[in-house]
């Protein structure tokens, strides 16, 4: 039987990494990709400022290729709509489900279903 295919929302702190071990403890899923925002002004990771090389050695060590979304940091409505074009695309791949491993509350227009 087919996994159900989802993205993994990688914020690169420990919660993040506890939760994503999880995920493919339990092989529920068919984690396609990571997806990670970062601010094209600072090259780091949005949520944690963790620097863009530490990323990418995470997700080397990891072995799940990551999608990156750059956003400025200059306003929600641009984080909005970067994120809801990059789920989209995974939307027309096949892709129904999204996954966090972070203590923060999801805004209301991504717990829409995709």
């Amino acid at each position: 039987m087919q996994k159900p295919k989802a993205i993994f929302c990688w914020s690169g702190g420990k919660d993040s990494a506890f939760a994503l071990f999880k995920v493919l403890r339990e092989q529920r899923y068919e984690i396609v990709s990571l997806l990670t925002t970062l601010n094209k002004n600072y090259k780091r990771i949005s949520m944690h400022g963790i620097r863009e090389a530490l990323l990418d050695s995470q997700v080397e060590a990891i072995g799940i290729p990551l999608v990156k979304v750059w956003v400025t940091g200059s306003s929600n409505e641009e984080y909005e709509r970067q994120m809801e074009q990059q789920l989209l695309g995974f939307k027309n791949q096949g892709v129904n489900h999204i996954i966090f491993g972070d203590i923060l509350m999801l805004p209301n227009w991504m717990c829409r279903r995709l």
